[in-house]
């Protein structure tokens, strides 16, 4: 009998807590309909605090890919802190820095934290748009504010005078909605699990094949894992938050004994 094809449609076999913008949903079966260079690189995107660093770092040591952070390509290029360039420059006058400098990123078979403000660069978006598959990591804003344990300031958050960090939020949230491929529900989410999400979004753009990806526990990349977990702020709330809580901590402990009788 003929093979009989899936009715399905895109979102409805995509993995919980991934949601794709409709230009991606209609494209994604087929990732030969992508353009060649949004394969070259992933782009998160995404407001401060909710784990873009950790996230890339996950996903570059599991899939052997590059780093990059355009906080520190802009840091390195000004010879300045970001905090102390929004002081100096003002919000407006950090914006057209950075818009001038995400625009001109050329690399490849990199994961690429941006910064929040970066969705307010029209070019720079454009651009990154053009080399990677941007990915939205959404975080509703009471936990994200529990995850902010440093002033904004010191962040170096973008804030225009008289702004509060919710109305930047509620300003930031569609802009980042209007440039994602994918968008990442990070709730209930630990660093590991938020990477493997991503991971199962982007294989269906054509990512990773040839690649032996993992996130198992295995003794180098699992200690790290751990290590980032226990110092992350991303804590699961929700009804089975304890379990997994409980789950984690688990693992953690049967990896730190398999490493001592090593």
């Amino acid at each position: 009998m003929p093979e009989q094809k899936s009715t399905q449609s895109p979102q409805e076999d995509a993995a919980p807590g991934v949601s794709m913008s409709p230009a991606s949903e209609k494209n994604a079966p087929c990732a030969s309909a992508l353009p060649t260079g949004k394969q070259r690189n992933i782009v998160l995107i995404g407001m401060p605090g909710v784990g873009k660093t950790t996230i890339a770092k996950r996903l570059m040591r599991a899939a052997d890919m590059e780093f990059l952070d355009t906080d520190r390509v802009i840091e390195a290029q000004c010879g300045k802190k970001i905090s102390e360039l929004v002081a100096e420059n003002g919000a407006e006058g950090f914006i057209s820095l950075e818009n001038r400098i995400c625009a001109g990123i050329d690399t490849d078979n990199c994961v690429i934290a941006t910064g929040g403000s970066v969705v307010y660069g029209e070019d720079a978006m454009r651009h990154l748009s053009e080399i990677g598959t941007v990915v939205y990591l959404k975080l509703a804003f009471p936990l994200l504010k529990k995850r902010l344990d440093t002033s904004l300031a010191e962040r170096g958050v973008v804030l225009r005078h008289g702004q509060t960090f919710y109305d930047l939020y509620r300003e930031r949230v569609p802009l980042y909605e209007k440039y994602a491929d994918i968008v990442i529900d990070e709730r209930t989410c630990y660093p590991t699990q938020t990477a493997e999400r991503v991971y199962r979004a982007l294989r269906r753009f054509g990512f990773f094949r040839g690649k032996a990806v993992s996130f198992l526990p295995h003794r180098a990349l699992f200690s790290q894992n751990a290590q980032d977990d226990a110092a992350s702020t991303d804590v699961p709330s929700g009804p089975d938050s304890r379990k997994k809580m409980r789950f984690s901590h688990a693992e953690k402990t049967k990896a730190a004994r398999r490493q001592k009788k090593n």
